[in-house]
């Protein structure tokens, strides 16, 4: 079964600066209950172990591929790689324990389809509260001229959306689909305002030159877009 990244992952990564790097692990799963599960995860993130974690995140997808069977992602995400490994363990401990019922929830209502680690490259935590995200999923061969590229047309993408849009760029570290090396997340208040700044800048020559420079050594794989069904343990 393909994996789907966060990723969406992502907005978790909203919460770096551009001086840190963000690492991050994603389960992607189908959840036969969304609202049951939510309750339980609710439960659970308000127990000593769950609040010991790092901060953490559900997401959902919203339009996928026939190819893509999750329909939610369960991140966690830090500064600290340390910080993630814990969570590992807590939360097989946690499951071992059936600590406010996960590991019954876990098993009733969830099916894991994939575990996806990564880290952030480029990202700006201006868009943590935007709740519709794009995530491109590509396959990178020069991941040095990709990113410098990346960099002067996330400029001019941001400028012409009036700050209501963000991008980011994050490299797929184990777990992703074959081929897939990276993911480009694309977030902004709603599907409608995305799809008004997309179509007036892909027609940019801003966006024109970015894509003659990234052709040769990139290929956009996978597209999904996602939302965040509620976020735990952020400062």
């Amino acid at each position: 079964m393909k994996n789907t990244f966060l990723g969406l992952i992502m907005l978790f990564f909203s919460f770096q600066s551009n001086a840190q790097q963000i690492t991050w692990q994603c389960y992607n799963v189908v959840i036969d209950n969304p609202a049951a599960f939510t309750a339980v995860w609710d439960d659970f993130m308000q127990t000593d172990i769950g609040k010991s974690m790092s901060a953490n995140a559900i997401f959902q997808f919203d339009f996928a591929s026939s190819e893509f069977s999750s329909t939610h992602q369960v991140c966690w995400f830090s500064d600290n790689p340390a910080d993630l490994e814990e969570n590992f363990i807590k939360f097989s401990n946690a499951k071992t324990m059936n600590t406010a019922g996960i590991w019954e929830t876990w098993n009733e209502e969830v099916e894991q389809e994939s575990a996806i680690l990564g880290q952030s490259l480029i990202a700006d935590p201006a868009g943590f509260d935007l709740q519709f995200a794009v995530v491109y999923s590509i396959n990178v061969k020069d991941p040095g001229t990709y990113a410098a590229a990346f960099t002067e047309m996330k400029a001019a993408a941001e400028a012409s959306n009036g700050g209501q849009g963000t991008l980011e760029l994050h490299e797929v570290l184990a777990g992703g689909e074959p081929g897939v090396t990276h993911e480009v997340i694309v977030r902004a208040p709603s599907m409608a305002e995305w799809l008004a700044n997309r179509n007036q800048f892909f027609a940019s020559k801003e966006f024109q030159d970015f894509t003659k420079k990234v052709r040769p050594i990139s290929e956009v794989l996978h597209i999904q877009t996602g939302s965040p069904v509620k976020f735990y343990n952020v400062q």
